[in-house]
């Protein structure tokens, strides 16, 4: 079988540049390569390139995401996107490889889109039926207020961008003065900004993948951040040690059940392809749903290949099964 050329997709033009590189690095030792010749792709502000095993740039033809190595023109079967944020997150790749009718490793743009956008997908899932917290959206060309917020929320809320990851931009706040503070810290990264109510419980996680066409999905973790922010705040998620990260979760079976088969219904219900990661909050016998993830973390540290190891998945064999279903159709 001649092996199939894929195109590792890494970098990006969001602050999870430095998380999505590194992703691609974990990824790159781990991929099959008596299956796949892999050539890293950097994508950053316009530039993209495909680095080779001399670490030299070289120039992608964005007109068919070709490139030119050794007098030779190159060309993907498929493009595993391991971008953290814009492009790679929010649909924006996804609609140019379907243009080219190049397979790629993630959700198609709408989905992408959708859960990319944190309140909307806030909407589409409840209206789905599932419990979200309570929010309000912010525009920064529209007049704003913390005292406004307050009126429709209750303290302590969280407050971040509508469009991003990593907790960048993030804050916890506990009155009037740290909302106002948090508020413009977040404008910083998005327009839009989204506040939730704080709930009290416990943090889980759920990655979900597909195989044969069906999701699967994996243990869930529980998190328990030991950062001063007190919540997986980015230092939490990407410091070793800052959080602990248990997997399987210290919860009930049944709630075990419950969290997997909700990720698995939303998994399709949203029309998800490919890795994707779960996060919820388990708050007075409920299961709030905070938002997915349609290309998670892949670091030493990220939590989707500690769970897979957990279900007894090699990152290895968990990357076969992400480039063969993609392969395979969509």
């Amino acid at each position: 079988m001649a092996k199939k050329n894929i195109a590792l997709i890494n970098g990006g033009d969001s602050g999870e540049y430095v998380i999505s590189v590194a992703s691609a690095e974990m990824i790159r030792e781990n991929i099959n390569r008596s299956r796949y010749h892999v050539f890293p792709v950097l994508m950053h502000k316009g530039k993209w390139v495909v680095i080779d095993e001399s670490g030299k740039e070289n120039p992608v033809d964005k007109n068919d995401f070709s490139v030119f190595l050794d007098g030779k023109k190159i060309t993907f079967d498929c493009a595993f996107i391991t971008i953290h944020g814009t492009p790679g997150e929010d649909g924006r790749l996804q609609s140019y490889f379907d243009l080219l009718n190049i397979p790629y490793t993630t959700a198609g743009a709408t989905a992408s889109a959708l859960t990319f956008n944190k309140y909307f997908c806030y909407l589409v899932v409840r209206s789905l039926g599932y419990i979200v917290p309570p929010a309000v959206l912010l525009d920064a060309n529209r007049a704003w207020s913390a005292g406004e917020v307050l009126k429709k929320l209750r303290l302590p809320v969280f407050v971040k961008p509508n469009e991003g990851g990593s907790s960048l931009g993030m804050s916890f706040a506990r009155n009037e003065e740290e909302l106002e503070g948090a508020i413009r810290l977040a404008f910083q990264h998005d327009k839009h900004v989204l506040i939730d109510e704080y709930l009290e419980g416990t943090e889980l996680t759920c990655g979900v993948f597909s195989q044969n066409h069906k999701p699967r999905a994996l243990p869930v973790t529980e998190i328990i951040s030991k950062t001063k922010a007190g919540y997986f705040d980015y230092e939490a998620k990407y410091t070793p040690g800052a959080a602990d990260e248990i997997t399987p979760a210290r919860i009930s079976g049944e709630l075990t059940e419950a969290i997997q088969r909700v990720s698995a219904e939303l998994y399709e219900k949203l029309g998800l392809k490919g890795l994707t990661r779960f996060d919820y909050i388990y708050s007075d016998g409920k299961i709030y749903f905070l938002e997915v993830n349609v290309t998670p973390g892949m670091t030493k540290t990220s939590i989707v290949p500690q769970q897979a190891a957990v279900a007894g998945i090699s990152n290895t064999e968990l990357f076969t099964i992400l480039i063969e279903e993609s392969l395979a159709g969509r």
